[in-house]
């Protein structure tokens, strides 16, 4: 996917949308659909990506996340695609976006050949309205025999938001893997057990790079906000800048903002994230640019529109668009929130 941009064009639009000039109402708002469609036009192309499922993946997450009813058709396009983690991702997509068109098609993935989707189909029927199968996700989490289905299971257990789900989740905190234990962990913590979080906390100051990435991203998804302080902490002293990158996610993610300024630099840097070896120089670079990314996303701060359409005009890897796009829209919905009441007035 090669989805170049009119940079020059696009750069026009963003010098009104940040403030530096004030045209007419009607010209801020052309320019901002006309950022929008090119950032939907993007995850369009990357869902349609043969030669990377992970790219399809990734498109159909953001679709998801980013208010967007227009791409949720795509997503639904998605549930046959020939891989089972695109099948998974837009099942649990739709289950989160309330897509109730796509009842009939969910229905028939529980009979999909891959346990994952199976799985997925279940979190998305349990979000539909129907219960019916709901059972098999603690089944599949207890006793399948595949160690990514039990993970996914306690991941999906988790974001069902059933509280009466803890006691499943601690029966999976005796797994052997340490990956199940780790997204029952997340799961327990999401569902408001307090002494999975206290983990989660001790976890985040492990001094183990990826361990702490693990714990913050975890304790961010609680949405609870006595973790902001040890976030900016995190954000200040971490001698890993993956770590820091994921305490700036955390802090916009919970509506405080501060690792703006990081991430831009971050993003400009391109600076490796740690020194392990094993964790080759260029997917390290990779994943910062896509954190920093998704730090700018969530700030949803215009100024960071110019190099997010920098970014998803970058052909070297369809991922990097599709995070651009990705942060781009969640900017844009958020500034139209906050000129609605002007703009109708």
């Amino acid at each position: 996917m090669r989805a170049t941009l009119c940079t020059g064009a696009i750069l026009s639009a963003l010098i009104v949308i940040n403030g530096c000039a004030t045209p007419p109402a009607g010209r801020t708002r052309v320019h901002r659909v006309a950022l929008k469609h090119r950032a939907l036009e993007v995850l369009e192309a990357a869902i349609l990506y043969p030669y990377n499922p992970i790219v399809r993946v990734e498109a159909v997450e953001a679709i998801a996340s980013c208010e967007c009813p227009e791409g949720v058709p795509w997503v639904r396009t998605a549930l046959l695609d020939e891989h089972p983690a695109v099948r998974f991702a837009a099942c649990t997509a739709l289950g989160d976006l309330g897509d109730s068109s796509s009842l009939k098609s969910i229905r028939k993935l529980l009979a999909d050949e891959d346990a994952n989707v199976q799985a997925a189909a279940v979190y998305a029927l349990h979000r539909l309205g129907d219960h019916s199968q709901t059972g098999r996700l603690s089944t599949l989490l207890l006793e399948y025999g595949d160690v990514t289905v039990r993970r996914n299971a306690a991941l999906l257990l988790g974001k069902l938001g059933e509280k009466s789900a803890i006691k499943i989740l601690a029966k999976g905190m005796g797994d052997a893997d340490e990956g199940v234990r780790h997204h029952a962990l997340e799961a327990m913590a999401r569902l408001g057990n307090d002494e999975a979080c206290n983990e989660l906390v001790f976890l985040s100051n492990s001094g183990v790079g990826s361990l702490e990435v693990f714990a913050i991203h975890a304790l961010a998804r609680t949405g609870r906000r006595d973790f902001v302080e040890p976030f900016r902490y995190k954000l200040t002293t971490s001698k890993h800048l993956e770590v820091r990158l994921a305490a700036a996610l955390g802090l916009e993610r919970l509506g405080h903002h501060g690792g703006f300024g990081f991430a831009l630099r971050s993003l400009r840097g391109r600076r490796p994230l740690n020194k392990d070896p094993k964790d080759p120089v260029k997917g390290q670079i990779l994943r910062g640019r896509q954190m920093a990314a998704s730090v700018l996303g969530a700030a949803r701060q215009t100024e960071g529109l110019s190099v997010l359409v920098e970014l998803m005009a970058d052909d070297s890897d369809p991922r990097i668009q599709v995070s651009g796009a990705q942060a781009i829209l969640k900017i844009l919905a958020a500034d139209a929130k906050r000129a609605l009441p002007f703009e109708e007035g």
